[in-house]
């Protein structure tokens, strides 16, 4: 992708901070700093290409404190150097290289020549990985799993205009199993329980279709006790029964957003996803998403057409 004219002063201001919520460029040597971003939404992930001039963005305190961030992103670094600082971390990326960092603590990017990048942003909650040891350094993104999640960003991005809602939020839980495997692809031996924890999302993933999937079966999957399990997913916000519910609950609601499946009932979805009690379905999706399944059907349903997307539309805050 070109961008031909870059925005300077207040206009590339407004267009990064419109586009990242509140992040703001600062000069890196002596030239005003100016750039382009194109969005594409897709669903609850939103992908970037950002280029521009040498300077640092930056998220302060001070912006999390007045906009708190549930947003992880990861950067694929086209051209020119890119180095994340955040906490004690500095993190350096070059082109061909990948980096994911917490948008809900400050950092700042220090953009080096004239750089391009291409960035993906999400929900922590969505990806459903262990992601603290992922920050601690880079990626390769020219082979293996990195060069298919790089290449899936640029393209989401140039096609953006031409996707159906649809397929845009299909596209984003695409792109969310791409990373997941960039990701586990690097886990080492020594990230233990990480990589374990890893390994047993990913079966849970895998399998979320399978009515026998349980505590009890993931267990029995990889060798281990239900206790020794639940010991392994102690210190995490969610239990393994409540990755389970949750990524069921997620499956039936893409599913009935998607026009191609508008002839299917609730029920047939969500028994699909392995919901066979009315009622009690009933109860677990209002109690996540705020309505009932039927109601939810109802206020995303959209024309089937092509969905426009503007040049800078803001993503959730981050």
């Amino acid at each position: 992708m070109t961008f031909p004219v870059y925005h300077r002063g207040e206009a590339w201001r407004e267009r990064l901070g419109g586009a990242f919520s509140e992040l703001f460029p600062e000069r890196l040597g002596s030239s005003e700093p100016s750039g382009d971003v194109v969005t594409t939404p897709l669903g609850d992930v939103h992908v970037y290409t950002v280029a521009g001039t040498p300077q640092v963005v930056r998220r302060s305190r001070g912006t999390i404190r007045q906009n708190p961030s549930d947003l992880l992103k990861v950067c694929v670094q086209v051209r020119g150097r890119a180095t994340v600082v955040q906490g004690d971390r500095e993190i350096v990326v070059e082109p061909g290289q990948l980096a994911l960092y917490d948008t809900g603590r400050p950092y700042a990017l220090r953009l080096e020549g004239e750089w391009i990048s291409a960035v993906m942003a999400f929900p922590r909650d969505v990806l459903h990985l262990p992601t603290a040891r992922a920050m601690e350094h880079a990626f390769t993104a020219t082979s293996g799993p990195g060069a298919v999640f790089a290449d899936f960003v640029s393209a989401s991005v140039a096609q953006g205009s031409h996707l159906y809602e649809a397929a845009a939020s299909r596209l984003g839980d695409a792109g969310l199993s791409l990373l997941a495997g960039t990701l586990t692809e690097h886990v080492s031996v020594d990230e233990i329980p990480d990589a374990l924890r890893t390994r047993v999302l990913a079966y849970v993933q895998h399998h979320l279709d399978d009515p026998r999937l349980s505590r009890a079966t993931v267990a029995a999957a990889h060798s281990m006790s239900p206790r020794t399990l639940n010991r392994l997913f102690e210190d995490e916000p969610h239990t393994v029964t409540d990755h389970i519910r949750r990524l069921r609950l997620d499956a039936v609601r893409r599913d009935l957003r998607d026009p191609l499946l508008a002839n299917r009932s609730v029920a047939a979805i969500a028994a699909r996803w392995c919901f066979v009690d009315a009622a009690h379905f009933s109860r677990v999706f209002r109690a996540e998403f705020g309505e009932s399944p039927s109601a939810f059907r109802l206020t995303s349903a959209r024309p089937g057409r092509p969905r426009t997307a503007p040049p800078g539309p803001r993503p959730p805050t981050g």
